[in-house]
Order: C-alpha cells, then structure tokens, then sequence
C-alpha cells in the first residue's frame, strides 16, 4: 500500500505526482491520501485541491481512498498512528516548500517518518514540477556501506517505469589535509575501491529493476565534500532527481545548513527525494 501524507499545499499537489505513479505500479494499485487539518487551509479549497488529486488517479486507474482527520495531539502523532509499519508500506511525504531557520527537512513530518524507520519512506522536495512525477534520468549517490541502499531498492523499483537513465555517483571520501597530499597513484588506487563498490550496486540495480531496461552509468571521484561533489554531478550529468539515502547516522546530525543532506535539499537544481527503507 502506498499512503500519501499530504497538506493540501500546492507543494503537497507537487508531490502527489511521484505518490500516484508509484502507487500505479503496486498491485492494488491504490494510493490512500492523509489529511490531517490543522486548520490552515480553508475546508473548500482543501477539497478543491483533493479533487483535483482525483482526477489525476482517475486518469492513471489508481484507486484513491481519501481520509481527512483533524489534527488531534498533532499531525505526526496522528499519521504516525493511521500508517502501519512493514516493508510493503510505502509513505510519500513533502519536504518544507520554503527555506526556514530550521532548514528544507528538519523538524519536518517527513524528516519525523525518516527518522522512525519501520516503513518505506520518500520524503521528497520538488524543484521542478514541471516534471510531474516522471524524472526519467536519476543520480543515486552510492554510500560506503550499501545495506542502507539495499533497503531502499523497493522504493526505487516503483519509480522504474518513469526512468531511461541512472547515474551512480560513489564518492570516496578523505580529510582535506590528506587529499593535498594524495599523489595520482594513491588517488587512483581509492577510485578503483570505488569502481568495484558501484559495480556491485549496478548489479543488484538491475536485478531489481528487471524487467524495465534502464541505463546505468558509474561514476567514482575523491573528494572531502559528499554534498559538494552531489550537487556538481547533479548539474553536470543535468540529472532530474537526486535519489539519497538518509541514513541512520546523517539524520543524527543535526538537520541545519552544514548537514549534507540539508545541503543538497538546498542547492539541488532539479528534485530531491530522501529515501529509507526497510532492512
């Protein structure tokens, strides 16, 4: 089941696009939209904008189940209590649509659901709405330890469909003293620990995405900035999303402009989705 956290937001209609192609692609093939009222928009346009979701479900045969609630002892209490846990769960839920002192994700429902694991989260922040849901060309960073990874292939199996072309960006990452002192060897010699990293993820990839035929591209680089190198490779390769994992560990950081994900949320030129999966 695939459950869409949404705020009536124009941000929120944004978002709804990747929820309703990933829900045409499980076998129920229903998207069941959460709404919690808080009160911020007024009853008729929440409606509006909730007929308007309908009409795109019509249009692609997902079968929508609506259920709007009031806010109670706050929205994550109260999706957290609607939303069961498993790894067929899937939750698409919005990053902040304006910057805030607390950043793009942190404090957010969605930073909230990334955190609690037990469910296939999304939590996605749209760039480019123009898209509608259908990136076609992705970058994926690749992290060290690739369990996290793993985990997330679910989530990336129901965006197969909508891609042509993946790029693996695996950065190796060593303090700024030492890439000063790397000589080509050295360097040469980490990428190629790099190389053998993406290889085994583009296997598993494919496997994954069988029977969708999806171009995959390895890249490997060494730097002292993930984030940085992100960001560049995004607009190099001109990619539409940015497909990152948010570990365990970076959501522990504190979620402000000097946390990589925050600064890629931040600085991306195109969409960024923040995965979590289930082990």
């Amino acid at each position: 089941m695939v459950y869409f956290a949404y705020d009536a937001s124009v941000n929120g209609d944004w978002v709804s696009r990747y929820a309703l192609r990933m829900a045409a692609q499980r076998p129920s093939g229903e998207l069941r939209l959460l709404y919690v009222d808080e009160g911020r928009i007024s009853k008729k346009e929440a409606g509006h904008n909730i007929a308007y979701i309908q009409k795109e479900c019509d249009r692609l045969s997902v079968r929508l189940t609506i259920e709007v609630c009031p806010a109670g002892t706050g929205v994550f209490s109260t999706l957290d209590s609607l939303i069961p846990r498993g790894r067929d769960v899937f939750l698409v839920c919005g990053a902040r649509a304006k910057e805030t002192g607390r950043g793009w994700l942190g404090g957010t429902v969605g930073q909230r659901f990334l955190t609690r694991g037990g469910r296939q989260v999304l939590a996605l922040r749209v760039v480019q709405p123009g898209l509608l849901g259908v990136p076609r060309h992705l970058l994926v960073p690749v992290p060290e330890h690739i369990s996290s990874f793993r985990a997330g292939l679910p989530i990336l199996k129901l965006l197969a469909p909508d891609l042509t072309h993946i790029d693996l960006l695996h950065v190796e990452r060593v303090t700024s003293t030492r890439l000063r002192r790397l000589t080509n060897a050295q360097s040469a010699g980490l990428r190629q620990a790099g190389v053998g990293l993406c290889n085994e993820v583009e296997l598993e990839m494919k496997e994954a995405l069988h029977p969708h035929e999806v171009l995959i591209d390895n890249h490997v680089v060494v730097s002292d900035d993930v984030a940085k190198e992100i960001l560049i490779h995004a607009g190099k390769f001109k990619s539409r999303l940015v497909f990152m994992g948010a570990s365990e560990r970076s959501l522990a950081r504190r979620l402000v402009y000097a946390s990589p994900l925050e600064r890629v949320l931040h600085d991306a030129p195109c969409d960024v989705a923040l995965y979590r999966g289930v082990p």
